[in-house]
């Protein structure tokens, strides 16, 4: 076999590799992703959202990433004997033909730790992964939230 057709079966195994480690989501769509705006001094945000699944199947949410965060946990916020707090959620199901929201109603946000560049009108990526092993990278808009009232 010749160096040029071994150069080019490696290349193609390497693009096939690449692509099935790299499922994206499909079935999801991210609508009105956006994260609240912080103060250079602090480095904890939310993010919100509405996740939509256009597939047959549930799809799960099992963790969250960006460049601009050391780490992101999803959340939910309670009320228990009056006081609030936030419960880590391992993963959550965006049923068939159906939606999830992130929102103040909801409890549901993810929390980003460590942020930076959080200013308002910054687009910061955000990728959602699922327990399938797909995932979708969205922009998400920093928005003041003051703006917002």
């Amino acid at each position: 076999m010749s160096l040029s057709i071994r150069c080019t079966t490696l290349l193609l195994a390497l693009v096939l590799i690449t692509a099935c480690g790299q499922q994206q989501a499909d079935a999801i769509r991210v609508e009105n992703g956006w994260i609240a705006e912080i103060p250079p001094v602090i480095r904890v945000t939310a993010a919100l959202m509405t996740l939509h699944n256009d597939g047959d199947n549930p799809k799960y949410l099992v963790a969250a990433s960006s460049p601009n965060t050391a780490s992101i946990e999803i959340h939910k916020s309670v009320v228990v004997n009056d006081l609030a707090k936030m419960i880590q959620q391992k993963e959550l199901e965006i049923p068939a033909k159906g939606s999830l929201e992130f929102s103040n109603e909801s409890g549901l946000h993810l929390m980003l730790y460590e942020s930076k560049d959080i200013k308002a009108g910054n687009k910061i990526p955000l990728t959602l992964s699922f327990k399938d092993g797909s995932s979708i990278t969205v922009d998400f808009e920093v928005v003041d939230r003051r703006k917002l009232l």
